[in-house]
């Protein structure tokens, strides 16, 4: 049966705040929140740096009509695995301040869900895929708390999967740091040594200490490396890759975390993707590009594969801007990045988190 994903078109003289809310309304996502009870609003709220991430003010909508339904919003996310303005709950806390996520722009705490080294709920991996070794997945402790779970995706461009959207904000950012590093233990950061000089900044930047000269070249301890591959981009010489075959192994582990979250919140999970903004890069890079089509508008659905499909398929029609670089489809955002960002989609669907067969239900509003 197709799954329902439902549309706010951003063409034309519309009000989006209230064609969210009415979106809300149609596609019944906020349905199964209990009368009192804990809903994680679960966005990325940009890395330090970044100026494409989800603004603030449709939090703020959002949280208004939880709280219309008897929720108890908190808005939340996880740490970053690399050096930056998230590594932990007090830097992403001032990140977050910095970027207009505060309790008083959206109307509801801001909390870091794997603050002061939490390590997450263990969740076993009971179903997997050939190709994916994960046992285990470590749910970040506050989220795994709530009673409700709103996913809010910034639909944009990534090196490694093609596109994030609603399927990846499932699987690395409701979990842990442990959790995170098993996924992208998938695709680690490999050395051609006939590109490197030895010159060695990727030992002086590695967070991990996991890099030491050997015969005048870096050499990984893959016990201490959390693969965030920090030394790939800190490498002028391009001497470290990711290959494609791991990149897309990477989607496969991508599924199965997802797979861990859904199964948590099953029945009490909704998701909205924001098709605006949409960089080769993600919400982590600062700076993550031109934007490579115009903005199109937002969806809602109970379905994260579904709603995720039918945002690569609106960007594969849409017109790419000029000079955006962005290649004709089928899946521009993966040809863009040498993968097949389809491959979390595919794994998803045959692990049960939803369809990839939708019905699109535009919805507009003619309010101001």
């Amino acid at each position: 049966m197709k799954a329902d994903v439902f549309f706010f078109d951003y063409s034309g003289d519309r009000g989006v705040l209230s064609g969210l809310e009415k979106l809300c309304t149609a596609s019944s996502i906020l349905k199964g929140i209990p009368e009192g009870g804990s809903v994680a609003v679960k966005l990325h709220m940009g890395e330090l740096g970044n100026i494409s991430y989800l603004r603030p003010v449709f939090v703020r909508r959002l949280v208004d009509l939880v709280k219309k339904r008897g929720g108890k919003p908190f808005v939340t996310d996880t740490v970053a695995l690399y050096p930056g303005g998230r590594t932990t709950e007090r830097k992403y806390l001032s990140t977050a301040a910095f970027n207009g996520y505060v309790e008083e722009s959206v109307g509801a705490p801001i909390v870091i869900a794997d603050g002061n080294g939490d390590e997450g709920v263990p969740v076993p991996v009971e179903n997997r895929l050939q190709g994916c070794d994960l046992r285990e997945i470590g749910i970040a402790s506050r989220i795994n708390e709530a009673d409700f779970l709103l996913v809010l995706s910034h639909v944009k461009g990534h090196m490694i999967t093609g596109f994030g959207g609603a399927v990846k904000n499932l699987a690395m950012g409701c979990v842990a740091r442990e959790a995170k590093k098993e996924q992208h233990r998938a695709n680690p950061p490999l050395l051609d040594e006939a590109r490197c000089d030895g010159c060695e900044a990727c030992i002086r930047i590695c967070p991990a200490k996991a890099l030491t000269m050997k015969g005048g070249k870096p050499d990984r301890e893959a016990e201490k490396c959390i693969f965030c591959s920090t030394c790939l981009f800190a490498c002028d010489s391009g001497a470290f890759q990711w290959e494609r075959g791991n990149k897309e192994r990477f989607q496969l582990y991508l599924a199965h975390a997802a797979s861990v979250v859904m199964q948590r919140f099953r029945g009490r999970i909704g998701f909205i993707n924001f098709l605006q903004d949409i960089t080769p890069c993600c919400d982590c890079a600062a700076p993550a590009g031109r934007a490579l089509v115009p903005d199109m508008g937002i969806l809602a659905s109970l379905d994260p594969v579904a709603i995720d499909r039918a945002s690569l398929d609106m960007i594969d029609k849409a017109v790419a801007i000029d000079g955006s670089g962005l290649p004709e489809g089928p899946d521009r955002m993966g040809r863009l990045h040498n993968v097949d960002s389809l491959v979390q989609l595919r794994s998803a669907e045959r692990l049960g988190l939803g369809s990839m067969d939708y019905r699109l239900l535009e919805h507009t509003d003619s309010s101001a």
